[in-house]
């Protein structure tokens, strides 16, 4: 009983050490949005989903010829102007080139597996670039502006937007903060264009 009357004074007392912090939030998706690597990386990303997509293209390719010559050996098994000892070959080259097929099928699906972990890991590995350095930022800002805490508004139920300091975040990070404002004033602008255009069915 004691015990957890200590706890409980220990907790009461964090709580209102907390309270007692300079606080404030920040949009931490809005922040990663407008980091200025993310445009990069966003090219980055393109570009090697592209190369990645050549690189399929030219193994479906592959994949369709040799389905191609498996349908005309399988054709040539089926041809009844054969004689048994034709019929016996063609089966044989049709069955090699059916089990070529299902190799190649196999090969193909593995490289698409195997390209798609790659693009998820490198766009896990720059988001956490991204995230990094802003973390930097942040710190440094509640640093110089004496902030004990600063919380992702975007996971909280509710804050105060007079708490909110992302554009003195995003200016520290060499951005414009009108660039986050206009972007907002467009996605409503979309959303109100939306909604009178389902309204007007």
């Amino acid at each position: 009983m004691k015990r957890a009357s200590v706890l409980l004074t220990a907790l009461l007392a964090a709580t209102m050490l907390v309270a007692q912090e300079k606080t404030a939030t920040v949009n931490m998706v809005d922040l990663v949005r407008f980091h200025p690597n993310r445009e990069r990386d966003r090219k980055l990303m393109q570009d090697t989903e592209k190369e990645y997509q050549a690189k399929l293209d030219k193994q479906r390719d592959r994949f369709e010829q040799l389905r191609g010559e498996y349908e005309k050996a399988v054709k040539e098994a089926r041809n009844p102007a054969l004689n048994d000892k034709a019929r016996a070959e063609a089966e044989d080259k049709a069955i090699r080139h059916r089990d070529v097929l299902a190799e190649a099928d196999r090969d193909l699906r593995q490289e698409m597996q195997k390209l798609q972990r790659e693009l998820g890991e490198l766009d896990a590995r720059l988001l956490r670039q991204v995230t990094g350095d802003i973390r930097e930022v942040i710190t440094k800002f509640a640093k110089e502006g004496k902030y004990g805490v600063i919380l992702d508004a975007t996971t909280l139920a509710y804050s105060d937007p007079k708490l909110e300091v992302t554009d003195a975040v995003l200016k520290l990070m060499g951005v414009d903060p009108k660039v986050r404002q206009e972007a907002k004033e467009k996605a409503e602008q979309a959303e109100k264009a939306e909604k009178a255009a389902t309204e007007s069915k």
